[in-house]
């Protein structure tokens, strides 16, 4: 994905918009500390933290979209990265 591009959101077939911004490095982490095994009922305590690993959705991009004027979702948006879908690509 890059400036330029015409996006949709992947959850949604309506929308379109183009990219205008995008903010690399902006939501998550790539590694967090963890709890590896917790007996049920037992409380968690931050002491408690035992590996460290990697993150679902590690590091993810905020993407400024400028939506189509004619839909009701109109305007400016920020989104991350992993909830729009490239529709056409910008040469």
């Amino acid at each position: 994905m890059k400036v330029g591009d015409l996006v949709k959101l992947k959850i949604d077939t309506g929308p379109l918009g183009f990219v205008l911004r995008i903010d690399k490095q902006h939501y998550g982490a790539s590694t967090a500390y963890k709890i590896s095994h917790v007996e049920r009922g037992k409380a968690i305590r931050s002491n408690m933290v035992d590996i460290i690993a990697t993150t679902a959705d590690g590091i993810r991009d905020r993407v400024l979209v400028l939506w189509n004027a004619t839909d009701a979702m109109g305007g400016y948006e920020y989104c991350e990265s992993t909830e729009l879908e490239v529709v056409s690509e910008c040469e």
